[in-house]
């Protein structure tokens, strides 16, 4: 039976705690995937994905200035809208990764057996799962590696 290690991708991006989330976003579109995890001195401290930057994005929306105005908003309100926004992006641009990131992350070994792998992701609703050996990453198995592994 195949194992964790066995269909693991070894080259995993990471991310620091440190690291802003603009950075995090630019990577995740360069490189085409939608969450990471998150490393400090070597071991996992967090796991990062497109849900958690949404999330945040979500929580900092700016709310109408005047809603009782409705959709004919004046151009002086606009603008208050527009400077109000530029302001927040300055903000949201100093925020990093371990304000944002998920500290609950769900690992399994690299003898972990792939139904088992599929099992765990299903439980907890997650899209990838970092392999650790030793307390150390070693590699990253995704949603899409897994039906990858059916068609081979």
């Amino acid at each position: 039976m195949e194992v964790a290690k066995d269909l693991m991708k070894k080259d995993v991006v990471c991310f620091s705690p440190e690291d802003s989330i603009f950075h995090v976003a630019k990577t995740f579109s360069l490189k085409n995937i939608s969450g990471a995890p998150v490393v400090k001195d070597g071991r996992i401290v967090g796991i990062i994905s497109e849900t958690d930057l949404i999330k945040f994005i979500k929580m900092q929306a700016i709310e109408p200035a005047h809603p009782e105005f409705g959709l004919s908003l004046s151009l002086v309100d606009l603008l208050r809208r527009y400077i109000s926004m530029r302001k927040e992006l300055k903000n949201i641009g100093k925020v990093k990764v371990g304000d944002v990131m998920n500290k609950h992350v769900v690992c399994v070994s690299p003898e972990t057996s792939l139904p088992e792998v599929a099992e765990i992701m299903d439980k907890y609703d997650i899209h990838r799962v970092p392999v650790v050996e030793n307390g150390k990453l070693v590699g990253i198995i995704s949603r899409s590696d897994l039906i990858r592994s059916l068609i081979k």
